[in-house]
């Protein structure tokens, strides 16, 4: 895998492959995980049970699923295993929940108890996987796409845990990020920083540190940043407030940091955004209306 591109960037927003890493603590992450052990010496630990994974097994995981990856350090050549994290937000709703959709999405909600795939037809899967690399073009959609798609037609080997996680915990993970989020929205003029927004969940900031990138995707500094920049469009839209007022009210601490970050999400400046989107304002009647066709246009640039 060292030949392919590997990154875990935002904006990579449907899949992105990472380096296998071992933790020491539990993950929720908010991705569906496909792991793929390319030696022997991974250790896969699942809620309260763990499995030496095989070469030539697939292994599928639903979104905040506990787990944790442990590599044997004994062995003369290192451990190799591929990780393709993948979201379905990106797809949109509507194709997800459509027709032909149907049986991924029925294999994806299986995942909740952890699938093993082995066996006949494995290697369509793995032909797809050495295919898949981080890059932009639109044919490495269609190659995830073609991966799900064979997939879902292979019966699992083996559901890992008979019994679902523990609901509770999901929700209450759920829960956690929510407050999070809720309270940068909420803060976004203010100093915001990890020990402040980790203090909200009592958390200690390293805990916290781990838990918002396993389940944001994200390191905290980089999301904020960008639902500043976000908050910043929605005013260079709905105001006439000068740029500079702008940048103060989402949390910039100056007008050429503000200017700086806006270009590098969005590849243009405030100014030039303001102006390729002035006519946003004419003809609607509702501040709604504004923010759904600024979601829409955030979404496609952040591609």
């Amino acid at each position: 895998m060292c030949q392919r591109v590997i990154a875990n960037t935002p904006k990579f927003q449907m899949f992105d492959l990472q380096k296998i890493e071992e933790t020491e603590h539990m993950i929720f992450g908010a991705d569906y995980i496909l792991i793929r052990p390319k030696t022997a010496g991974c250790t896969l630990h699942l809620a309260n049970t763990h499995y030496q994974l095989r070469v030539g097994q697939l292994i599928l995981l639903a979104p905040f699923n506990p787990f944790r990856l442990s590599l044997d350090q004994h062995q003369k050549a290192p451990t190799d295993c591929d990780t393709l994290h993948f979201r379905l937000n990106a797809l949109g709703q509507t194709f997800v929940d459509s027709v032909q959709f149907y049986t991924i999405k029925t294999m994806l909600e299986q995942s909740r108890s952890g699938t093993l795939f082995e066996g006949q037809g494995i290697s369509e899967i793995h032909h797809f996987l050495d295919k898949m690399e981080n890059t932009f073009e639109f044919s490495q959609v269609l190659n995830l796409l073609g991966l799900l798609e064979k997939l879902s037609a292979m019966i699992p080997a083996r559901y890992l845990a008979n019994n679902r996680f523990e609901v509770n915990n999901i929700k209450r993970t759920e829960s956690r990020v929510h407050i999070v989020q809720e309270y940068i929205a909420n803060n976004l003029a203010e100093q915001l920083s990890v020990a402040l927004v980790a203090e909200q969940l009592h958390m200690a900031e390293s805990t916290f540190s781990r838990f918002f990138h396993a389940n944001l995707g994200v390191t905290f500094r980089q999301y904020v940043i960008e639902q500043r920049v976000r908050q910043a469009a929605r005013y260079l839209v709905m105001t006439d407030w000068t740029i500079a007022h702008i940048g103060s009210e989402v949390g910039f601490s100056s007008l050429s940091n503000f200017n700086s970050k806006f270009k590098s999400l969005l590849r243009v400046t405030p100014r030039e955004y303001r102006a390729s989107h002035i006519d946003m304002r004419k003809d609607i009647e509702s501040s709604r209306a504004v923010e759904g066709q600024i979601q829409k246009q955030l979404s496609d640039t952040m591609l």
